[in-house]
């Protein structure tokens, strides 16, 4: 039989309650867990009510070390009720000890933790250390990552969460205690540089654990500069980033007066503004991981084609398409697509089709695909084939919409560089990074109901759903539909349409401009701007031909005419600012002289020593980063850029 015992603890600020339970007569296992409740919770009472008691022994005996310590197991005693046994006693009174000294363990942890910003990697890193024979994982491949990715993260360690957004590839944690950060620019050498000669690199290897592989600005036409100092904003996000209701407007009419322009076709018909305002620049296309035709060392989209032979300039009259697949699991381990189906702007399905996978199917995924392996039986489309209809179907010019619309071009193995993704231009949480699903988006804005019943999707009625919330907004505003655009405190702020990238570019042959050539599509802000108005201090080291462009820019410049003496400038101003740009010229320079492997060797060793010597400079606490630009090998071949990341 089982009974309650409450006993009343007196204390100067006020009373507690413990309710004991002694037990009598109960089976083992029920007795033992109401035990085992009575402990922890005379435990926990012992801890809350033993901080005060201590505080004031400590007082009392402050001058006698001994007698305190004892003082303190007493507390601890005393604390428990009076009428509990002596061996359940020393049980709990073993347990309390335990406990305060994990609790005190803890606290020394986290306070430490607390003190000292932490970089995590969410992506494999590339193994640099002196005995590795290969850069990549075998197991796992990184995604490409572009230099507004290291961009975004220097901005993060610098402004903290007044940046924009969030780096996608790492995540710093205790961001406000990084004392400054740190870019030191190795111009034109590469990845294959770093792997081929790591043996100049010591310094290198020795102070940097993470690593990770980056697209060259080379690839598309750019300096590493240029894309690291144009902080990319699309027009459709310009409430998200704060700017005011009647500058975000002016910008609008900016860029609508520019369009019309360039095209000089009356615009015209249900549209509220032009649709090419929602097209995901290239920033987002990299943010939300959709195919782009870049070279990456591990040649992950060897498999992939473009969406058409050639492209023509998007314009505010391109038709709009939507795509959908269906996916079911295969024995490679991957989702492949098994149905395609593509909408016009007029609801009309213009393709829909089954696709045989080029592995077995081992799981149909009957309740979202609706696929079952009777459908499957007479099927001989293949992937190549679905490739070659979508290229003869689809505009030269043509806008595909979709939600999430990165997994069904990833699937497809296509490359398609004018995008409109409903997840992104619509948002019901007025969180920036939080997505609704499109069953919610057309049950709400749409007043439909899709993907219901237990026979799984449909990809032509998702495909409709998706073009249907596109021409919804369009005929509405940038804003409607999207309370995200609402948050954040209202600034006035100067944004700058950039120049285009000239398509005569050898970097960007072909139809990889189309991907990469944002001056339609995007605003940029100034990345020395943003550190200004949150009261940054920001350095630039380079050579005059690098610096005269930003002349106007709000920060300190310094133009050297040698590697050594920007070394030398940067190590006196370490403490005087709080980013800090200086770019290393010397491979670069010996480049044009066409050296031979020593003397490439020589001048990579003596890059890694300067870099040695700032690393050994620098106090607790930076970021530091260093960037191996890469370069063009060839007139199509790019030799890819690499980072290596560290806080010191």
């Amino acid at each position: 039989m089982a009974y309650v015992a409450s006993n009343i603890l007196k204390s100067d600020s006020k009373k507690r309650k413990v309710e004991v339970i002694i037990t009598k007569g109960l089976p083992d296992r029920k007795r033992s867990r109401i035990e085992a409740k009575c402990k922890r919770k005379a435990a926990l009472l012992s801890l809350l009510r033993g901080k005060q008691v201590l505080e004031k022994e400590k007082e009392i005996n402050e001058d006698d070390s001994v007698k305190n310590k004892k003082g303190k197991n007493n507390v601890l005693v005393n604390c428990l009720p009076d009428f509990m046994s002596g061996e359940n006693k020393d049980s709990v009174v073993s347990n309390i000890k335990a406990l305060a000294k994990m609790q005190q363990e803890t606290l020394v942890h986290m306070k430490k933790r607390q003190g000292t910003p932490e970089l995590l990697l969410k992506f494999p890193a590339l193994d640099i250390s002196e005995t590795s024979t290969d850069l990549y994982s075998k197991s796992e491949v990184s995604p490409p990552l572009f230099l507004t990715d290291l961009q975004q993260l220097l901005l993060y360690a610098t402004i903290g969460p007044a940046a924009s957004f969030k780096p996608r590839w790492c995540q710093l944690k205790n961001s406000n205690k990084v004392s400054s950060t740190f870019l030191i620019v190795l111009k034109s050498v590469s990845l294959a540089d770093f792997r081929k000669h790591k043996e100049c690199f010591p310094n290198l290897i020795k102070h940097f654990k993470q690593a990770v592989e980056m697209i060259s600005p080379t690839q598309f036409g750019n300096t590493a500069e240029e894309e690291f100092f144009r902080v990319p904003v699309s027009v459709n996000h310009l409430w998200k980033l704060g700017v005011t209701r009647s500058k975000g407007k002016q910008l609008m009419a900016q860029s609508l007066k520019k369009e019309r322009d360039v095209h000089p076709v009356k615009y015209a018909g249900p549209d509220a503004f032009p649709r090419t305002l929602l097209l995901l620049n290239p920033l987002q296309l990299a943010q939300e991981n959709y195919p782009l035709p870049v070279k990456t060392e591990n040649d992950c989209y060897k498999e992939y084609v473009f969406s058409q032979d050639t492209y023509e300039k998007v314009t505010d009259q391109s038709p709009l398409f939507g795509l959908d697949c269906e996916m079911c699991k295969t024995a490679d381990g991957k989702n492949s697509v098994t149905r395609v189906s593509l909408v016009n702007e007029k609801m009309e399905t213009v393709y829909d089709t089954l696709v045989k996978p080029k592995y077995k199917i081992i799981d149909y995924v009957f309740q979202f695909s609706g696929i079952t392996p009777k459908m499957m039986e007479p099927v001989t489309t293949t992937l190549q084939d679905v490739q070659h209809k979508i290229k003869s179907l689809l505009p030269k010019d043509a806008i595909l919409c979709g939600q999430s619309l990165n997994f069904d071009l990833d699937s497809l193995k296509m490359f398609h560089p004018y995008v409109i993704d409903t997840s992104t231009i619509y948002n019901l949480s007025g969180f920036k990074n939080k997505k609704v699903g499109l069953k919610r988006l057309t049950s709400h804005f749409l007043g439909k109901e899709i993907q219901c019943g237990n026979q799984g999707h449909s990809s032509v009625e998702d495909a409709s759903a998706s073009i249907q919330l596109v021409l919804l907004k369009l005929k509405h505003s940038l804003e409607f539909g999207d309370l995200a655009l609402y948050s954040g405190p209202l600034i006035d702020c100067d944004w700058k349409i950039p120049r285009e990238i000239s398509s005569e570019s050898y970097a960007i042959h072909g139809n990889r401009k189309y991907f990469f050539n944002a001056g339609e599509k995007s605003i940029y802000r100034s990345f020395f701007e943003i550190l200004t108005e949150n009261e940054k201090k920001s350095l630039m080291i380079d050579r005059e031909v690098v610096t005269h462009f930003y002349e106007n820019e709000p920060m300190i410049l310094e133009s050297k005419t040698t590697d050594v003496e920007a070394v030398a400038t940067a190590q006196k101003s370490l403490y005087n600012n709080d980013f800090t740009w200086l770019q290393l010229n010397g491979f670069h320079e010996i480049l044009h002289t066409s050296p031979d492997t020593h003397g490439i060797k020589d001048c990579f060793c003596m890059l890694d020593s300067q870099v040695g010597k700032l690393l050994e400079s620098m106090f607790s606490k930076m970021m530091v980063a260093v960037l191996l630009t890469g370069r063009n090998s060839d007139k199509y071949e790019c030799e890819n850029a690499m980072t290596l990341v560290k806080i010191t």
